[in-house]
């Protein structure tokens, strides 16, 4: 019989961690300059001389040090086809944080992202028997579009995404996020 300990974390530990994290991140949410929200759209992801077919985004966006001109955003979204087209790929998962230059206005504020992003995509393999594939990618991003004001704390943001991926991909969405600013 072995007398090995194994440790698990107690309640208050997980708790003191947590919290802990959370607030070592509340020095970012000062002066309306943290903003989170979550984003849906539609566009499509295809191979150079293929078919896209039709993806259905949906994600959530957050900025940190967004009361300026220029911010650092991050995101998260996933691509579920939902149309014709090549049966590649058949989803994503995509990651991304960047730049974000914003413009000054009050109510209207335009801004335009670059940045990158890293995930993985599921593919179809036409074999017998039919199976799936996951593959990790990374690629670029660019967007644009304006956060429109709607009360001192919530926004619209109707927007545009541009992608292009190491496997050899290119894609972008268009749709709109509703989100917080603290």
């Amino acid at each position: 019989m072995s007398s090995e300990k194994t440790h698990t974390p107690s309640f208050t530990s997980l708790t003191l961690r947590s919290l802990f994290v959370f607030l070592s991140f509340a020095p970012f949410a000062f002066g309306q300059s943290t903003q989170i929200g979550g984003m849906i759209g539609r566009g499509g992801v295809a191979q150079l001389f293929e078919n896209s077919a039709y993806h259905v985004v949906a994600g959530v966006e957050g900025c940190v040090l967004c009361g300026g001109r220029l911010g650092l955003f991050l995101e998260y979204h996933h691509w579920q086809k939902t149309g014709v087209g090549t049966d590649q790929p058949v989803s994503l998962d995509l990651a991304g944080g960047g730049l974000r230059i914003q413009g000054k206005g009050e109510r209207v504020r335009p801004f335009f992202d670059l940045g990158l992003l890293a995930g993985s995509e599921e593919k179809d393999r036409p074999i017998l028997p039919f199976n799936k594939t996951r593959q990790g990618i990374a690629g670029g991003l660019l967007g644009f579009g304006a956060a429109i004001s709607i009360t001192e704390h919530w926004y619209v943001r109707p927007l545009a995404r541009i992608i292009g991926l190491s496997s050899s991909e290119y894609g972008g969405f268009g749709g709109v996020a509703v989100g917080y600013r603290f």
